[in-house]
């Protein structure tokens, strides 16, 4: 069994579309997904498939703009959560491909601490995107974790500092391992509740940030799933994509 955690709140588009990723996973064994939702109304949850769980938490007091509540949120997560778990993060607003939950399944076969590294993030709002060089660390949503690299992962939440995928991948000492899998895009730019990492700033980052004029970057990254995010594009959406969408 695969165990996902995802934490959202106040993001009823992406929440939408995370539904859809994970509706799409070719992955067949059983999952248990703990959704964290601190969001005032609660994010609805439309996924339905067979060996499929879904615990659905309402940590309070819920979110409100200005807040950080990311490390509570993951804790509240976690403490339904045991070491010999099979820990799959799902973060609301990125993309999945259908094949990511079965290689982060292989991918736990063999290490305590697994993910993908070269990060890639896309902003569909401004056309935006970059190519990370993280090849020390995974970002935490294309992270996958068990047994003590999940304790220790709690220590790291529990400290409460700004960058928890770096010091995770950085200070655990135990069996882990960096893929190139290429199966999980970071989305910027969605409506909804802003996020907090860096990669949602993309023009203010120092990295070399590249324009995608007309999409066809996304569409190579998300195959046909780049059409659902053609609504969000808005000046940088060519006129044709909607014909696209439309059929």
């Amino acid at each position: 069994m695969l165990t996902l955690l995802t934490m959202t709140g106040s993001r009823p588009q992406a929440f939408a579309l995370c539904n859809r990723w994970m509706s799409n996973q070719e992955y067949q064994g059983a999952v248990r997904w703990l959704v964290v939702d601190d969001g005032e109304s609660p994010q609805t949850i439309t996924l339905n498939r067979a060996n499929w769980t879904i615990e659905h938490i309402r940590p309070t007091p819920f979110w409100k703009p200005g807040q950080n509540t990311q490390a509570r949120n993951i804790l509240a997560g976690l403490s339904l959560v045991r070491p010999e778990d099979r820990l799959v993060i799902i973060e609301d607003d990125d993309y999945y491909a259908p094949g990511y939950l079965e290689a982060a399944s292989a991918w736990l076969d063999h290490h305590d601490l697994a993910g993908e590294a070269l990060a890639r993030y896309y902003n569909v709002k401004s056309g935006l995107f970059l190519n990370c060089n993280n090849n020390g660390h995974a970002s935490l949503c294309s992270t996958a974790m068990k047994g003590s690299a999940i304790i220790h992962f709690r220590e790291v939440v529990e400290r409460k500092l700004d960058f928890i995928d770096m010091t995770l991948w950085r200070t655990y000492q135990g069996m882990k391992q960096l893929y190139s899998s290429r199966l999980c895009v970071g989305i910027k730019g969605l409506p909804g509740r802003a996020g907090i990492g860096a990669g949602h700033r993309l023009s203010r980052t120092r990295n070399t940030v590249q324009s995608d004029s007309d999409g066809s970057l996304l569409s190579a990254w998300c195959g046909d799933d780049w059409t659902y995010y053609l609504p969000y594009m808005g000046e940088k959406c060519p006129s044709s994509a909607y014909q696209e969408l439309s059929k």
